[in-house]
């Protein structure tokens, strides 16, 4: 009937995340939390990978340190969802460089609708039969979000037909600078 608080959320594996397209819902700063290095700020929030080497991984309920990471996301808390590519700053003197989010592109915007479009769809889904091997059949055959990416050009870049988007999602784009008004 209920369950023990947790010691703490997922751990996320930035390292490993490095090049990775990531979209991160940052729910609020928190301050003075308790380290071996002494009381240090976090944002916590979810971090979903939507591509990369750990595509279709998500760190939820992740505290996320960082200078460079926090203030890439403290305005968004509450808000809406940061998209951004996992990158590496300039490192001080004697210290490693530190992880940030680089802008995204217009291909990115669409690969994380995609992603988001495919986590309503399931969550909409009507509840599955109840025979077993039918809602098993179901959940293989839905779209997870590791598949919700458009196919990869020559380059190795991925691009996306922008006629095939919805108004909605073209509104945003063109919003977020990532395409022609």
């Amino acid at each position: 009937m209920f369950q023990q608080p947790s010691e703490g959320g997922d751990r996320t594996p930035w390292a490993e995340l490095t090049g990775s397209l990531v979209l991160v819902y940052a729910r609020e700063l928190r301050t003075g939390i308790s380290t071996t290095f002494g009381p240090k700020d976090a944002i916590e929030g979810d971090v979903h990978v939507l591509q990369g080497a750990h595509a279709g991984e998500s760190y939820e309920n992740t505290l996320i340190f960082g200078q460079v990471l926090i203030g890439s996301l403290k305005s968004a808390c509450g808000g809406d969802p940061v998209l951004g590519r996992v990158g590496t700053g300039t490192s001080k003197p004697g210290q490693k460089p530190p992880y940030t989010l680089l802008p995204f592109t217009e291909t990115d915007a669409a690969i994380a609708t995609a992603w988001i479009t495919a986590r309503m769809t399931q969550v909409q889904q009507p509840p599955a039969a109840a025979n077993p091997q039918t809602a098993a059949g179901a959940a293989a055959s839905a779209p997870t979000p590791a598949t919700a990416t458009v196919p990869s050009t020559a380059n190795g870049t991925t691009a996306v037909e922008l006629s095939t988007l919805p108004p909605a999602v073209l509104e945003l784009l063109k919003q977020a600078g990532q395409i022609p008004a």
